[in-house]
């Protein structure tokens, strides 16, 4: 069996086992249960992270570390059920891809990969397989990793999307809630009632895809009540796009109604003059009883803040084209327990730029009258190009390619900043696989860039033994 081979076999295993972020308990007794197997050691600590120690007999140790959990992400004509349902793998070429989900070969590639390199029968360190809890919902894992699940002094992050290249660095960030109260409600017997919906968008990664100007859902869906808005009163029934903070929002929907001289075609001729158009659709809502409405002032409120919040680039590293500083994320719009809530995500690799950002964000809460909490703050990780382990990685990549890797920082978050402040000694370097469209339905994994790195690794893994 080939590598490649295994690495399927290994991928296949896990993306059987449903392990959206924060239902992980599945895809961890699974880990354990294979590290028994294999008499492996293993330790677990309270918030639900796994060690695995492979002891080679060396005087040196490496961790390769990946996160559990997966963006749980899918086209809304497709029925799966992330709690129970595997992941549906398509072949196609070079590519891997599921069936309108995420694949979740971010960060399940990277396990494969560390699996598979503990079990290779090669000269190799010592191996720490450390695997993280609820990455993806705010690297909850790594703030609350134990500090005996690393013993070692190198560690090797999986969790990059680009092969060739190798990260010593990344942004920080935190979230900002945003709430607005909703103390009374209209009721309304208006036959003018209507849904709209915005749907079909690309989405993405909301660090290292939100440089591609991708449409937001949620700003998308607020651009369009606002047109309708500036032609009649409007008041709000529901609204809701969004489901994860680090991905650019492909969703959203509303439900309104309007004064009885506004009628469908009138709405429909607004949408047309949308430059979105094609992604938003409008509908009458059947009249069956009363609603309960939003009143009108609080309505645009709401579409204030939206029209008016960050979103996208906020700056750009200075004299390094295209490589971006600072950056927000309308990320996510509820409506709850008499409140409708925003969640926006913040990063920078700027600590003041990060303070300017987030001050934007709570001016414009306040200017709609709005409150707000922001929180759930990690650190970047600061690079070190004197690193060992990089240089090995590097001279390691020369002489098998015949070419230099990449040497780069990103626009994202890694557990890497935070695993650095628990544990200041350690030696470390992130690379991974390539790919594409994380935390979308259209997420896939490049097969032949796995090759490329399951060598590099093998090859690196020898001279680190």
């Amino acid at each position: 069996m080939t590598d490649l081979e295994k690495f399927m076999q290994i991928f296949r295993e896990i993306s059987s086992i449903p392990r959206c972020s924060g239902n992980e308990s599945q895809i961890a007794n699974w880990l354990i249960h294979r590290a028994e197997s294999k008499k492996y050691t293993w330790n677990i600590d309270s918030a639900g992270n796994i060690s695995i120690k492979v002891d080679n007999g060396s005087e040196k140790t490496l961790a390769l570390q990946n996160h559990m959990d997966m963006v749980c992400e899918k086209h809304n004509n497709i029925k799966h059920d992330f709690h129970k349902d595997p992941i549906k793998i398509i072949k196609d070429g070079k590519w891997l891809n599921a069936d309108g989900t995420t694949l979740g070969a971010d960060n399940g590639a990277g396990m494969a990969i560390a699996l598979l390199l503990a079990d290779a029968d090669i000269s190799k360190p010592n191996i720490e397989l450390v695997f993280t809890v609820d990455e993806e919902r705010g690297l909850v894992g790594a703030n609350n990793l134990g500090d005996k699940m690393i013993t070692g002094h190198m560690l090797i992050n999986l969790d990059t999307e680009t092969e060739g290249e190798v990260i010593i660095g990344c942004a920080g960030g935190r979230d900002t809630l945003v709430k607005k109260k909703i103390d009374t409600f209209d009721w309304s017997n208006s036959k003018n009632t209507f849904s709209i919906e915005v749907n079909g968008l690309k989405g993405g990664h909301s660090g290292l895809d939100i440089n591609k100007n991708r449409y937001n859902a949620i700003k998308l869906l607020g651009k369009a009540l606002s047109c309708i808005a500036k032609n009649t009163n409007i008041r709000l029934i529901k609204i809701e796009g969004g489901n994860a903070h680090n991905a650019i929002p492909r969703y959203a929907y509303a439900e309104f109604v309007v004064e009885e001289s506004l009628v469908y075609e009138n709405l429909k001729e607004i949408i047309c003059n949308i430059k979105a158009k094609d992604y938003i659709s409008i509908e009458m809502l059947r009249h069956n009883n009363s609603y309960k409405t939003i009143p009108t002032q609080c309505t645009k409120d709401i579409l204030k803040f939206i029209d008016e919040v960050p979103h996208g680039v906020h700056s750009y590293v200075p004299e390094i084209d295209d490589k971006v500083e600072a950056s927000s994320n309308l990320a996510i719009i509820t409506m709850r327990n008499g409140f409708v809530e925003f969640l926006v995500s913040q990063r920078s690799s700027d600590a003041e730029r990060m303070d300017n950002l987030t001050l934007e964000i709570e001016n414009t809460a306040k200017k709609a009258n709005m409150e707000f909490t922001t929180g759930n703050e990690y650190p970047g990780w600061t690079p070190d190009t004197e690193s060992e382990l990089l240089k090995t990685v590097r001279e390691t990549y020369r002489e098998i390619f015949n070419r230099e890797i990449k040497v780069d920082i990103i626009h994202a978050g890694l557990e890497c900043g935070i695993i650095k402040e628990k544990f200041r000694n350690l030696d470390m370097v992130s690379i991974g696989p390539t790919i594409e469209n994380a935390h979308s339905p259209e997420e896939r994994l490049d097969l032949e860039s796995v090759e490329k790195i399951l060598y590099l690794l093998q090859n690196t893994l020898k001279k680190l033994a």
